[in-house]
């Protein structure tokens, strides 16, 4: 510790001199500039640890205005992440004889704030056309066609390549794009594009500028201050970091989001967000990543193969989004249910945990090469649903919809026979099996008109009181994914499976029957989340039965199958 009434300020200038004295020798820099070192961050490159696991960067939280953590050991600070130089300060004021890290003993708390910041810029483009990567032609042809219409196209790769197990992984395809706009109006000129031209359009965020400033933190009677980024690790290998205030419940339909403290494996890094505040990071390799986010997404005393085929799915996930999602953000994933729900270290059970290592660098392909696109939910009610229903986009062969049943059957859920649908025998299906999952497979809720119409009075004042809700357009799972709003003023259609469950006051799903009970709709559903790819309670219910993990996963990703990477 600093001796009382010492004063330690250390501004670290990130240009320094590549080597310099420490402890009677010479200490050589990370080959890596800083300015590369920040530039990472925002990369597609993929590394590994040196067990040859998959090292990932995922958000904790952002938009904050200070960001606090501690150690139990004490916390080492390092401006150039891992391999990079710093001033060690212990005990006593930093000397030129330090090196460029800092420890703190004794568990003491660190407070990170930001001085100067200044904002991304961020501009959204256009996406109207899709590509492989060596598609030279086809991309030459099509950056021809929208010059011709008038506009200044331009293409951009995304995702990832890398070659283990004797395998290459290819996530990359490139997007042909055009007329881009400010951040948050991407969306509007897209779907004025899209009716313009009769494509599927969709929105590609191009970083233009990151945002800068410089990280300041603080414990106790020291100071660190570096530009951009600041690094930090426990004293003690092998134990972990708390960060506190960490949002929970975040992502999802629910409406209801807490805080807690939370501690991270590996490293943590305080970074900028996308508007000059604090953002915080955990890099960690893959097998402390799964451990903690398995539980997290399926109950730790499911059954074993259950476990495993979250496992694998989650891995896959994982590394499918790699450089395919995030693109303007320092860091991988985030860690909400829009990408994984992760919630760090002391969330590990053991049964979760051996599920991970059994299956240890599996992941799921499709039978003409690449990875599947992996998504799942808690529940699909007694059927799945496609892709392109929910997000858009194109179809998926290996994300159809269908009956989760032992049959697996093609059907499709309408007006007409949701009623018959809703009642069948929970038995039916295999999520509908699972005792657990009762409330999430059917369900009821009541909206009374008057609190309806002053939430959705917030979105769309102009239609008035509501009168009137009705399900336009149905996906092949009888999701609602046009929602007609009537009220005494006019009507609004509204779209996405998200954004209609929000609207609603936060329900498990839009799979729902809409019946007028006097001053109240009553919805009669089932399942909760989006019901694409795997049934989270149908996989346990099919594991309840004795299915293996390949056949679970066969089951709800058609023309896929196993492959060990590492």
């Amino acid at each position: 510790m600093l001796r009382a009434g010492l004063y330690a300020v250390v501004s670290f200038v990130l240009a320094f001199a590549a080597a310099f004295v420490v402890a009677g020798g010479i200490a050589h820099a990370d080959d890596t500039s800083a300015t590369d070192k920040l530039r990472i961050l925002y990369s597609t490159r993929f590394t590994f640890t040196d067990d040859g696991l998959p090292l990932v960067t995922v958000e904790i939280m952002g938009n904050r205005k200070k960001i606090e953590l501690h150690a139990r050991s004490g916390v080492t600070v390092r401006p150039d992440g891992a391999g990079g130089s710093a001033i060690d300060v212990d005990d006593a004021a930093p000397d030129a004889a330090s090196s460029r890290s800092m420890t703190r003993g004794g568990g003491d708390g660190w407070t990170i704030t930001v001085e100067g910041a200044r904002p991304a810029v961020i501009q959204e483009w256009t996406v109207v056309e899709t590509l492989g990567p060596d598609d030279t032609a086809g991309i030459t042809a099509a950056l021809a066609r929208w010059k011709e219409r008038g506009f200044e196209p331009r293409s951009f790769e995304i995702g990832t390549v890398f070659g283990t197990g004797g395998e290459l992984i290819d996530t990359r395809e490139v997007r042909v794009a055009i007329d881009p706009v400010p951040a948050g109006k991407g969306a509007g000129r897209a779907g004025e594009l899209a009716k313009r031209y009769g494509v599927k359009t969709s929105v590609h965020e191009e970083l233009v500028r990151r945002p800068s400033g410089t990280i300041v933190a603080k414990s106790g009677t020291t100071t660190i201050k570096n530009p951009s980024v600041l690094w930090f690790t426990p004293k003690k290998p092998g134990e972990t970091l708390t960060v506190a205030d960490v949002p929970t419940g975040t992502g999802g339909s629910q409406l209801e989001t807490g805080s807690e403290d939370r501690r991270y494996w590996g490293s943590v890094y305080v970074t900028l967000d996308h508007d000059g505040s604090l953002l915080a990071a955990n890099a960690v390799s893959e097998d402390k990543l799964l451990a903690g986010l398995v539980p997290a997404e399926m109950y730790p005393d499911a059954p074993a193969a259950a476990l495993e085929a979250q496992a694998i799915a989650a891995r896959t996930e994982l590394l499918q989004k790699i450089g395919r999602r995030n693109l303007t953000d320092p860091f991988n994933l985030c860690s909400s249910q829009q990408c994984q729900v992760y919630a760090g270290a002391g969330k590990e059970d053991p049964r979760t945990t051996r599920a991970v290592e059994k299956t240890r660098g599996m992941v799921l392909l499709r039978d003409g090469g690449g990875m599947v696109d992996i998504r799942y939910s808690a529940s699909c009610g007694g059927h799945t649903e496609d892709n392109d229903a929910i997000w858009g986009g194109d179809p998926d062969p290996s994300l159809r919809g269908r009956a989760d049943s032992p049959k697996a059957e093609m059907t499709r859920i309408t007006d007409g026979n949701l009623d018959k649908f809703l009642a069948e025998d929970p038995h039916d299906a295999w999520c509908g099996r699972v005792a657990k999952g009762k409330g999430k497979f059917r369900w009821t809720e009541t909206l009374p008109i008057d609190e309806l119409s002053a939430r959705i009075a917030v979105e769309f004042p102009e239609i008035g009181r509501v009168k009137a809700l009705a399900a336009k357009q149905r996906g092949t799972s009888g999701r609602i994914e046009v929602l007609t709003i009537t009220g005494d003023r006019g009507a609004v259609d509204v779209t996405g499976d998200l954004h209609i469950r929000r609207l609603l006051g936060g329900l498990k799903s839009t799979l729902f029957s809409i019946e007028r009970s006097g001053s109240a709709f009553v919805l009669h559903g089932a399942g909760f989340g989006h019901g694409v790819g795997m049934c989270q309670l149908g996989a346990i219910g099919m594991a309840e039965a004795g299915k293996p993990h390949a056949e679970i996963l066969a089951h709800y990703f058609r023309g896929t199958h196993l492959h060990k990477l590492y």
